[in-house]
């Protein structure tokens, strides 16, 4: 099993960050689910989220991407608050996100799932039944994506018959295709064999690097967390308990005795 710890691309770093979330909170009646997170998140940037079950993780990355609306504080984009701004504009603008279970399409082919993004970020979508087999500009970044995702021997398959690995490729490929500045991924290798984990996160960082897409991702595999982060924070109850490189969170006392010790 091959295991690579990413080498950031970039040569300094930028002097604003991509994302921003100043003391962002998010309640659920009595429930705080996020308490006062502010962190910073640049491009060509690839961050590991971790912390135990009911930390918050996944409620914070949808706060970020705007499946949930905030309590208090506020998220800034690319210089723009976007605090209110609904889901689908925050996509437009390049912050996308990618779901635990893949919201792909089975009645389509991969090729057909993968074009149907380029065609939906084109604003062609009511053209994408008709007209796709002679959208030639589609069709060629489709090929492009495909190459790049390692998809091509999947091109004409139909997606229900594929292996869950290759689905979750195929669902990253197609948020690549929306191209986005940032990518938030929940979970990328959940449900994935222990022999293609690192395969599947390995060609993810790689597009990513190769487009300098930034990247934040929950995952409960500490040897992904450790292999493939440039970046690691810890949650806990909905705080931030570390925010540092892999090998400094890994070793902190505090991450250990409520993360690690316990299992996330």
């Amino acid at each position: 099993m091959s295991t690579k710890k990413t080498e950031s691309t970039k040569q300094d770093t930028p002097t604003e960050p991509i994302l921003r979330t100043e003391d962002v909170r998010k309640e659920f009646g009595n429930l705080v689910a996020v308490d006062g997170v502010s962190l910073e998140f640049y491009d060509d940037e690839i961050v590991g989220i971790i912390g135990p079950n009911g930390a918050g993780k996944t409620t914070y990355t949808n706060l970020i991407s705007g499946a949930l609306s905030l309590t208090g504080g506020r998220i800034v984009f690319d210089g723009d608050d976007i605090s209110d701004l609904r889901k689908y504009k925050r996509v437009r603008r390049g912050l996308v996100r990618s779901f635990q279970i893949p919201q792909i399409y089975d009645e389509l082919t991969v090729f057909e799932n993968v074009q149907s993004s380029v065609i939906s970020r084109n604003e062609k979508n009511n053209r994408l039944f008709t007209l796709t087999s002679r959208d030639t500009d589609s069709i060629d970044e489709t090929e492009r994506l495909l190459e790049m995702f390692n998809l091509e021997t999947h091109a004409d398959e139909h997606t229900e018959h594929l292996p869950h690995g290759v689905r979750k490729i195929l669902d990253v490929a197609m948020s690549f295709a929306l191209r986005p500045k940032l990518m938030v991924l929940d979970e990328p290798t959940s449900g994935v064999g222990s022999r293609e984990k690192n395969a599947v996160m390995e060609t993810i960082t790689d597009a990513a690097i190769d487009r300098n897409i930034g990247l934040i991702f929950i995952e409960h595999d500490m040897e992904l967390i450790r292999n493939y982060s440039d970046r690691i924070v810890a949650l806990h109850e909905g705080r931030v308990l570390a925010d540092d490189d892999p090998s400094t969170v890994m070793n902190s006392e505090e991450v250990n005795q409520f993360i690690l010790e316990g299992g996330v």
